[in-house]
C-alpha cells in the first residue's frame, strides 16, 4: 500500500516537473520572438543617450543622467522628458514586417535621403515615407534591414510642429 502511494506521488511530481519545464520553455520562446519583433533589442528605459537629425536642423544631442533629459549644448538645458521618453520607446516598436535590404529601393521608399534620422544609444534609425495604403511608415536600421512600423511611433514626423526642438525652455 505504502509503494503504491509512494509511486502515485513519485509520478505526480514528475508531471508537475515535466508541466514546470514546458511553462518555462514556453515563455522563453515567446520572449525571444517579442525581442525580435521589435525594432531595437533596447528596452527603452535603459536608453541613455538619444541625438535627432530633421530636415534643416542641426543634429539635436539628448542625454539623460539621473533620470532626468538634457539636450546637450553650451550650456546643457533640461529637456522634455514626455518627448524623448516617446523617440525611446520606438525602440520597442512592434515590427509588422522586415523587409531584406537587397530587395530594397530606398529612394522609393523615403529613405535616401531619410525624412529623419534618430539614434538611440548609438544605433541608427532612419525614417522613410508612409506606406500608401495603410498608417506605417517604412524604417531603416543601421544593419540596412528596412521594417515596416506603425506610424503612431514616429510622433514628430510629418507635421509643422516637427521642427521644434525638444525642450523645454527651461535654462
Amino acid at each position: 500500500m505504502m509503494r503504491r502511494r509512494t509511486r502515485a506521488r513519485l509520478l505526480l511530481l514528475c508531471a508537475v516537473a515535466v508541466l514546470l519545464v514546458a511553462a518555462a520553455w514556453s515563455w522563453r520562446l515567446q520572449q525571444a520572438q517579442r525581442t525580435a519583433q521589435q525594432l531595437l533589442p533596447l528596452a527603452p528605459r535603459m536608453i541613455t543617450r538619444i541625438a535627432l537629425q530633421l530636415p534643416g536642423m542641426p543634429v539635436q544631442h539628448f542625454e539623460r543622467r539621473a533620470g532626468i533629459w538634457w539636450q546637450q549644448g553650451t550650456p546643457p538645458r533640461r529637456a522634455s522628458a514626455a518627448q524623448l521618453d516617446a523617440l525611446t520607446r520606438i525602440a520597442a516598436a512592434p515590427v509588422l514586417r522586415w523587409l531584406a535590404a537587397r530587395s530594397v529601393h530606398v529612394d522609393r521608399l523615403g529613405l535616401s535621403p531619410p525624412l529623419a534620422v534618430l539614434w538611440l544609444d548609438g544605433r541608427r534609425l532612419a525614417f522613410g515615407e508612409l506606406t500608401p495604403l495603410a498608417p506605417q511608415r517604412y524604417v531603416q536600421v543601421s544593419d540596412g534591414r528596412v521594417a515596416l512600423i506603425s506610424a503612431r511611433y514616429s510622433p514628430y514626423l510629418g507635421t509643422d510642429d516637427t521642427q521644434a526642438p525638444a525642450h523645454a525652455g527651461t535654462p
